[in-house]
């Protein structure tokens, strides 16, 4: 019902703004082209004729989504209200989840999460947040119905979803670490745990292989994108040397620049640049690491305080003035201007206030039943989804905002319920 109420609202108010509900960010286009591209030529592309250049920045697991549920529907409005239908199950999936370790909370902060603005958002946006919440969600299920009933089946199917889980989002890339980790600290005898890591592994590597192939056989490399290592040296670097200028710093961006805007479109962030995506990076920020772990560190905290209204406000062409870069008065110590920030006043300082504030909140409270769980006073689990939460955050860095946090943001709601509850 809630995701019914957010879809009727989006298709009310969108074309009021004159906005495509369907195409409302560059992200929802791309994967919109790359699903009809799918089924009208069966090719991974970007290109809107031939010969139809293969894509590499996007990965193929939500587009192919997309054109399974528009080959059923054949109209994309069809196709976010079936989505949403789906993808109402993330709350019961957190709830399932959750219940053994505090039932009530579980069940509230199941509650709030189904009515959470930035969730609704996405699930009915062509945004692949969503459908990664859902997969990365009955992924840690499975794994944990695996571990108590000692049952290869559900690690196997674990492994599975979160192998589909990096093709929909790389950044999962690095998650089968922790599910090893989880294995291995909370499942005896040891070489139970062993076989089972190697069954959950296995299956992994399976979903995602064909796609590795296929890159390396294209591009030369056989990681899912390139989107990680493009977000180091065309958002990360620039960002950092702002915050931290320096001549040599802005020479470099100058130079990566130059032969940036030199090559072809097709090739701007083709997989192949990935190695020199990174080492571009590591030069920009080399000498000044210790700096830049203090920027990554201050970028990171929208992950845990933003609210995510203002930008779908925002996305929705409510004007309401410039929105504040918080992070960058605090990386310059300009106390002043996140005074005059606060003080402005308006709808922008408004939701700022309301939102932010409620998830300050929300993520103090989430700390405070680590610090219990690490002290032996709250179950032990509580610290393998505050790493959950924490991986997210690290990963996602200085782009964070409040759509990258949706996969773990219901542990931190939880979390918070149970130090209330």
């Amino acid at each position: 019902m809630a995701g019914l109420c957010a879809y009727t609202a989006l298709f009310i108010v969108a074309p009021v703004q004159g906005l495509d509900p369907v195409s409302l960010t560059g992200d929802s286009r791309s994967y919109k082209l790359l699903a009809e591209n799918i089924l009208r030529v069966g090719t991974f592309s970007l290109s809107l004729e031939a010969p139809y250049a293969p894509e590499s920045f996007r990965s193929p697991g939500y587009p192919l989504f997309l054109s399974g549920l528009y080959g059923l529907v054949q109209h994309w409005a069809a196709v976010l209200l079936l989505q949403a239908a789906l993808l109402s199950v993330v709350p019961v999936l957190l709830y399932l989840l959750m219940k053994p370790y505090h039932e009530r909370a579980a069940w509230w902060g199941s509650i709030i999460f189904i009515f959470e603005p930035t969730r609704l958002f996405l699930s009915v946006s062509l945004l692949s947040d969503a459908l990664f919440a859902a997969l990365f969600l009955g992924s840690l299920l499975l794994l944990e119905r695996a571990r108590m009933r000692a049952s290869w089946r559900h690690a196997a199917l674990a492994g599975a979803l979160l192998g589909i889980s990096m093709l929909v989002r790389p950044i999962a890339m690095f998650l089968p670490a922790l599910y090893v980790a989880y294995l291995a600290f909370f499942m005896r005898p040891w070489k139970e745990s062993a076989r089972f890591v190697a069954v959950l592994v296995l299956s992994a590597a399976i979903m995602v292989s064909p796609w590795a192939l296929r890159n390396y056989a294209h591009f030369g490399s056989s990681q899912i994108s390139s989107v990680g290592a493009a977000n180091l040296m065309l958002y990360n670097a620039p960002e950092f040397v702002r915050a931290y200028p320096s001549e040599r710093g802005t020479a470099l961006l100058e130079q990566f620049k130059l032969r940036h805007e030199s090559l072809p479109e097709r090739e701007l962030l083709s997989l192949s640049r990935a190695g020199e995506f990174t080492a571009a990076f590591k030069e920009v920020i080399r000498g000044q690491e210790v700096s830049y772990l203090a920027f990554h560190a201050v970028k990171t905290l929208p992950f845990f305080i933003t609210d995510g209204l203002r930008e779908i406000a925002r996305l929705m062409g409510v004007e309401f003035g410039a929105m504040p870069n918080y992070t960058s008065a605090l990386l310059r110590g300009d106390w002043a201007l996140l005074g005059q920030y606060l003080a402005q006043g308006g709808l922008a300082t408004v939701l700022l206030v309301a939102g932010s504030g409620a998830w300050a909140l929300a993520t103090a409270l989430c700390a405070w039943i680590l610090w219990r769980a690490l002290r032996g006073k709250e179950e032990y689990m509580w610290v393998f989804f505050a790493a959950l939460v924490v991986y997210f955050a690290l990963l996602t860095g200085p782009v964070s905002n409040a759509r990258y946090r949706l996969p773990v943001e219901g542990f931190i709601i939880v979390a918070a319920a149970a130090v209330l509850l």
